[in-house]
Parts: structure tokens; sequence; C-alpha cells
């Protein structure tokens, strides 16, 4: 993240109507290769702060010919995210129209990809353990006062975290 400041948010009731309503729209573009849909990060953790983007991981039979519907993704407002080769996953973000706000993160990986029970396990320690989940928070506000290294820290937190579970 390279803008200025990280904005948190108390958790709000909308990011599951929010996240409920991207299921809908992915179900219809994902078809019959759509596994499984799940809410994740800080915006599925009841009990903190977060960024107010809305995380969802969706779990597909298979990563190829994903691209090929791309079209599809972008009518329903969703852009293709190009990062590193070898990551073997997709990206696509929602951002509003009005000043380019990243308001939703698709995050596709194919079956049996470890990060997904990571991800899952995460998410579901968090909701289970509050002082984890508060500790976790503070952890990243006080990450969040050097914005550019902001996701590094925060990554590096969650591989220790998922170490220990």
């Amino acid at each position: 993240m390279t803008q200025n400041k990280i904005q948190f948010l108390p958790y709000t009731p909308m990011y599951k109507e929010f996240y409920l309503k991207e299921c809908k729209a992915l179900e219809k573009v994902l078809r019959n290769n759509c596994i499984d849909i799940h809410h994740v990060g800080s915006t599925a953790i009841s009990k903190i702060k977060a960024v107010p983007v809305l995380d969802i991981l969706c779990i597909a039979h298979t990563l190829d010919g994903i691209t090929i519907f791309e079209d599809e993704f972008n009518r329903l407002g969703l852009t293709k995210v190009e990062e590193e080769k070898g990551l073997e996953r997709i990206i696509f973000e929602r951002k509003s129209k009005d000043d380019g706000t990243t308001l939703s993160r698709i995050y596709i990986y194919e079956k049996n990809d470890p990060r997904i029970d990571d991800t899952l396990d995460l998410r579901d320690y968090f909701n289970k353990n509050e002082e984890a989940a508060k500790s976790y928070e503070a952890s990243k506000l006080e990450f969040s006062k050097d914005a550019d290294s902001y996701e590094t820290k925060k990554s590096a937190l969650i591989d220790v975290i998922l170490s220990s579970l």
C-alpha cells in the first residue's frame, strides 16, 4: 500500500451483506468450476477493526480457463490484478467508481492449495479467540504507521501465527 494513511474501521454487518452479494455474482461467473466461496481477512473477524476491503476466497476445481471469462468479471465491475508469476492464484478487485478505492478483492485458488486451509484456519482462530484477535489488531494498527511496509509486516506476522496453530 503506497497511500499515506491506512484506514481501519470497526466491524459492520454490512460486510456480510456485501459478501453475500459478491457470492451470487461470483457463482454465476465461475459456474460449475466453483467449489466454495468464503469471506476471509479482517473484515470476516467481527471483534476487530479492519481495513474496509472485503477479502473473498473462491475455491475452484481448476484455474484453467478462468481468464477466458475475464470479460464477464469485468462486466461485474471486477478487474484482474496482475501479480508476480508462480503464485498460482487469480485475483480480481472491485474499486469504487468515484475515487478508485478498493472495495473487495477476490482470490481464486485451485482446490487442494494449502493456502486455502491456512486462510480459513486463521479466520476461524481469530473468531474463536478474541484476545488473539485483539493482539493481531493492535499489531496491524502499529504496522500502519509505516504504510509502505504494512503488507510485509502483516504477512510476516500471519506466518508466525500460522506456524503456532
